[in-house]
């Protein structure tokens, strides 16, 4: 009889142990839960987790990144994220407020679970010192980095890294996901046949460096390098060089890639509003130099750029900063397609 108590206790332990085990195991495989602070970092991190995980957003594409309000619903996302993926500068000031809220220290600074997608970048428009009397100044560097392509293979290089980090046993898949994606960022700027014959990273370098236009107007073969370039960078050569106008300086890393040269702002200071002066002043701008196009993003006012539209005849665009800021762009390839477009719709 002892002896089947014994066994019967024996077998009772091997089996809450292989229940713990299995529900552990189970645990394990449950999706990542992967929150962004915009909807751009969304887009690329789908693209590296695919279905090992799930990825939501805070900012929607039609809002200003700089405000956000701090609603609890987004505390209580944040509550139960793995991965919280933001700019890493100073760009989402509500971002703190939020995490203080959620309690999750595997998301903190500096935690596991933190992701700076800002690491890497060639920071536009840093400042040594600024005050309250030159407006919202970002003292880390222009943070809109989204808004150049170049810009997203540092971004996914650096959710991959996080995604690694919290799960190192699909590390081979991520690795894999991110090159995929790094790809189609080459392809889609210079084109296949240039990506083809000099590699990505190559012509990325130049590009960033300002020597890529040099490079390309060399002779190869009877006919020069730059015929064979494609993508956005063909594309957007119409507009090359062009001058404009901007409503703020979101667009900066935008036109230090395709080469657009903004001659002024409608802010006079960033984050302040424009004066009748300063109006006054951007049509005698305008109408001096013949500028043709002023790319606003969609959530800034309407009032001050549609006038200076009616008195001078530049086209005012209001383009979406961020994927989902219109229905038809939903990830970060639709979205360039879209600017270039619309601006050289308009541009002639």
């Amino acid at each position: 009889m002892k002896t089947i108590i014994k066994y019967s206790v024996l077998a009772t332990i091997f089996t809450l142990f292989f229940v713990n085990v299995q529900a552990k195991s189970a645990s394990a495989a449950e999706p990542l839960k992967i929150i962004c602070s915009f909807s751009d970092y969304a887009s690329i991190a789908k693209e590296i987790v695919q279905d090992k995980g799930t990825v939501q957003f805070i900012a929607s594409g039609e809002q200003d990144p700089h405000f956000v309000p701090p609603k609890p619903s987004f505390a209580m996302q944040l509550k139960k994220a793995d991965l919280w993926i933001t700019t890493g500068m100073d760009l989402e000031g509500w971002s703190s407020t939020l995490l203080d809220k959620a309690r999750n220290k595997k998301i903190m600074d500096g935690a596991i679970g933190f992701v700076s997608v800002s690491d890497g970048v060639k920071i536009l428009h840093k400042v040594e010192k600024g005050d309250r009397t030159e407006g919202d100044v970002h003292l880390m560097g222009n943070p809109h980095i989204t808004t150049g392509p170049l810009n997203w293979k540092n971004i996914a290089h650096n959710i991959t890294i996080g995604l690694m980090k919290v799960d190192p046993e699909n590390r081979a898949f991520y690795e894999e996901n991110r090159d995929a994606f790094c790809k189609h960022v080459d392809v889609s700027l210079f084109g296949e046949e240039l990506v083809t014959m000099f590699g990505g990273e190559m012509l990325s370098k130049m590009l960033e460096n300002k020597t890529l236009f040099t490079f390309l107007d060399k002779e190869y073969k009877g006919s020069k390098l730059s015929d064979k370039l494609g993508g956005w960078l063909k594309k957007a050569m119409p507009f090359r060089d062009k001058k404009i106008i901007a409503y703020h300086k979101n667009w900066a890393y935008f036109c230090e890639t395709f080469g657009l040269d903004i001659i002024g702002f409608i802010e006079p200071k960033p984050g302040i509003p424009p004066s009748a002066k300063h109006v006054q002043h951007m049509i005698n701008l305008i109408d001096d130099q013949e500028i043709k196009i002023m790319l606003v993003a969609s959530y800034f006012e309407k009032k001050s750029p549609k006038m200076i539209e009616d008195k001078t005849g530049i086209h005012a665009l209001f383009l979406p900063l961020f994927v989902n800021g219109v229905e038809e762009v939903q990830n970060n390839f639709q979205l360039i397609n879209y600017w270039i477009e619309n601006i050289n719709s308009n541009i002639k």
